[in-house]
């Protein structure tokens, strides 16, 4: 019998050209050629002086993150846990927990997405409380600031749960809003760079892009037909997870992530221009949908699905403000941060979430972001030190899950639960 490794050796002696190509600088066609050229013009080297003479640091920080679990139970259900943390100042330390049981019928895509939201909503709530009772700090959120907001527009396709998006989304909004009054230095922090905000940003600006015009051209009569034939294939739902066309599918998964764009066409230590984002990436349900409803067309609402709780969150996203998104090297051969602000903090209180699509600022802008990230930086295995420390705190270990509070789930319930056989026999 052929080992394993040799069979995969095997494969990857087969496939060696195909990997190489994707992790060299030398573009594979048209439209790799245009993002380097975009990447490397719009990445700026940085050194630890630039800018310091106008960076004055004064605010104190606070973290925030959440972790959650999701297990199979032998009774059909599914078993949602998730927790967060905010750890500040002073010793400040508030937290938040919450569990679920998600009947079985329910497919698995839409349960994630219900832990996510669940995780996502306790953050915010103790990012709230925390903004409610402070004012001129820095407050940091594990992931970014706007890529979940396109998405919370969508019920979720959960009997009971359908307004848990526009819930968080609510929160969102409060929390921006209650930032800028309180001169809270919101950033949103994220570890990995799998999206494509800058790589579609680059194809925008270079006009140049067939597949770039054919993603919006074919968005737009998906959005009419949201609006004139509302999906109606789940219980108590009318808008859902939103779903693109097969072709316009292939069309971004061919679109390199903006951490390969950076990794391949990048080095040393330094930063991207930071994109304004607006509603480029709302996709299927946004700024023309977004824009009829504004004109307060409620039978077109009630058409298109919207829920009263649906319409009032559309109705402030309009007073939103952009979000400011870039990408940051911290150390010499380090792996890329994807950073989210709130407008205001680039110098641009007044631009709307909705007034535009995205537009490319100068870089000089994020000087201060910058220097408070270098400030929190300990290296590789701790890229910010506010939330590093609350990460480790409040991650979600399958021991504690598993020993810890499935016996206090079975002494609450004073019921004999177990998991699925599928999930038992990954448990020692």
């Amino acid at each position: 019998m052929t080992s394993f490794t040799e069979l995969i050796a095997e494969s990857i002696r087969q496939r060696r050209a195909d990997f190489l190509a994707k992790l060299s600088s030398e573009p594979e066609n048209e439209t790799e050629t245009l993002l380097a050229r975009g990447t490397q013009a719009h990445w700026h080297p940085f050194g630890a002086d630039d800018g310091l003479d106008a960076f004055h640091h004064t605010q104190r920080v606070a973290a925030v993150d959440g972790s959650l679990a999701i297990r199979a139970l032998s009774v059909g259900a599914y078993w949602i846990v998730a927790q967060a943390l905010l750890i500040g100042p002073d010793g400040l330390r508030l937290s938040r927990g919450d569990t679920r049981l998600i009947r079985g019928e329910v497919e698995r895509p839409n349960v994630d997405r219900c832990a996510s939201l669940l995780m996502r909503s306790l953050e915010l709530e103790l990012a709230l409380e925390f903004t409610r009772n402070t004012s001129d700090h820095v407050l940091l959120l594990d992931g970014s600031l706007y890529s979940d907001l396109p998405y919370l527009l969508y019920n979720l396709a959960i009997g009971g749960y359908e307004d848990l998006p526009s819930q968080v989304l609510e929160q969102y909004l409060e929390l921006f809003d209650l930032c800028q009054q309180r001169n809270i230095f919101l950033l949103g922090v994220s570890k990995s760079a799998r999206s494509a905000v800058f790589g579609r940003a680059l194809l925008a600006e270079s006009n140049a892009s067939s597949s770039s015009r054919s993603m919006q051209t074919d968005s737009t009569h998906m959005l009419k037909a949201d609006v004139q034939n509302p999906d109606d294939d789940s219980a108590g739902d009318t808008l859902h997870f939103p779903q693109r066309h097969s072709h316009t599918r292939q069309e971004v998964n061919e679109l390199p992530t903006d951490g390969e764009l950076l990794y391949r066409w990048t080095k040393g230590m330094g930063l991207t221009d930071p994109v304004l984002l607006g509603s480029d990436s709302f996709g299927r349900g946004s700024a023309p949908v977004i824009a009829i409803l504004s004109a307060q067309n409620q039978p077109l609402a009630q058409e298109a699905g919207f829920s009263p709780l649906q319409q009032q969150m559309i109705e402030q996203l309009h007073h939103a403000p952009a979000i400011g998104t870039f990408y940051a090297r911290l150390a010499p051969g380090e792996d890329v941060l994807r950073i989210d602000a709130l407008a205001s903090t680039y110098g641009r209180a007044n631009v709307r979430l909705l007034d535009f699509a995205q537009a490319f600022i100068p870089h000089t802008t994020a000087y201060p972001i910058m220097h408070r990230l270098l400030r929190e930086y300990g290296g590789r295995s701790v890229y910010n030190a506010a939330l590093y420390v609350v990460d480790h705190e409040v991650r979600l270990r399958a021991e504690t899950v598993d020993s810890i509070y499935l016996p206090v789930l079975r002494r609450q319930l004073n019921y004999p639960i177990q998991y699925d056989r599928s999930t038992r026999r990954f448990i020692h």
